[in-house]
């Protein structure tokens, strides 16, 4: 008799956990969603899903160095500059004269 209390006990303590969980979910959906449509700015978990989205896509088309069209973050297309530099190399002098701090500051 005491087992079955004991997994009826544990069953509802699991149901009771699950609608707390579920509950805090919607909590914070309304709230996000409340931000954003305040502020203009996207939840994070948007932004991180669009990213892995974005990063699937390009592997499955053949790799990650096709960009999509208007995506954003670390994998959005970047222009680059195919200048060549040169490099001066100096050494770093410890007690180096210094310019006097600007003052349109």
């Amino acid at each position: 008799m005491s087992r079955l209390l004991s997994k009826i006990f544990l069953a509802l303590l699991g149901l009771v956990m699950l609608a707390v969980l579920l509950g805090a979910l919607a909590v914070y959906t309304v709230w996000a969603t409340l931000r954003w449509l305040l502020t203009g700015r996207k939840p994070q978990v948007v932004l991180v899903w669009q990213q892995f989205r974005t990063m699937r896509q390009n592997f499955s088309q053949g790799g990650f160095r096709r960009q999509t069209p208007g995506a954003q973050g670390p994998w959005a297309p970047t222009q680059t500059d195919d200048k060549v530099v040169d490099v001066e190399v100096r050494e770093v002098v410890e007690d180096a004269p210094r310019l006097p701090p600007r003052s349109d500051r």
